[in-house]
């Protein structure tokens, strides 16, 4: 930048090149700006692109979820936000730059509760999922009142439903029937445990379906 008197220019604004002129309190002012911007698009930005586009697509898959398993959204963060953030290490990216996600490593949920005991059966002859649900003891992070979702997805319909299963206290097992076009071996299941007021919530655990 270089300040300088022209009685010719006077209090022009204006560009030429790579040099912008204006003036500022009666003082003629030139900054200069590069002509050529090396690599517009480095590698490290294309991988975070490449995840946080995987990850928005996600997000709107999970979004029915968010408004159970992020209840105390921080600030002006809303549910899909906490999801990407949560998730970013869950996404690889190849040197081709295309992203992938480690559904084992996904999460919906990410608050301090003492993570749910749940496991999940497909039974054939009725068409459900059997959740199996492990009765749990009082902790300090651990209420007895605290009530269980299960979050299942399915990959290849991308669709997402949500199940409340019961308090910690009764545990048991849940059936469900599986939604339309769903098919049992394509589905990832998350479940985590809510607070009886709503405002907190556990962390995530992935688990995988058994043969029932």
């Amino acid at each position: 930048m270089a300040i300088f008197n022209s009685f010719l220019l006077g209090n022009v604004k204006k560009s030429v090149a790579n040099l912008t002129m204006y003036g500022v309190k009666g003082v003629s002012i030139v900054r200069g700006k590069p002509l050529n911007v090396r690599n517009p698009r480095t590698d490290k930005q294309r991988v975070q692109r490449a995840k946080m586009a995987l990850l928005v697509q996600l997000a709107k898959r999970f979004r029915p979820v968010f408004r159970i398993s992020y209840p105390g959204i921080v600030g002006l963060k809303s549910g899909i936000h906490c999801f990407i953030q949560d998730n970013l290490g869950a996404v690889t990216v190849d040197d081709r730059f295309q992203a992938t996600v480690d559904f084992k490593k996904l999460v919906c949920s990410s608050d301090g509760l003492k993570l749910p005991k749940v496991a999940v059966a497909y039974r054939q002859e009725d068409n459900q999922f059997v959740f199996t649900q492990t009765v749990q003891k009082r902790t300090f992070s651990c209420d007895t009142s605290d009530v269980v979702w299960v979050v299942a997805y399915e990959k290849v319909q991308k669709e997402t439903e949500v199940y409340e299963l019961n308090t910690r206290e009764k545990g048991g097992v849940t059936a469900e029937e599986l939604p339309e076009d769903w098919v049992a071996e394509n589905c990832e299941f998350y479940a985590f445990a809510r607070n009886e007021t709503g405002t907190q919530v556990s962390r995530t655990s992935h688990f995988t379906l058994t043969g029932e």
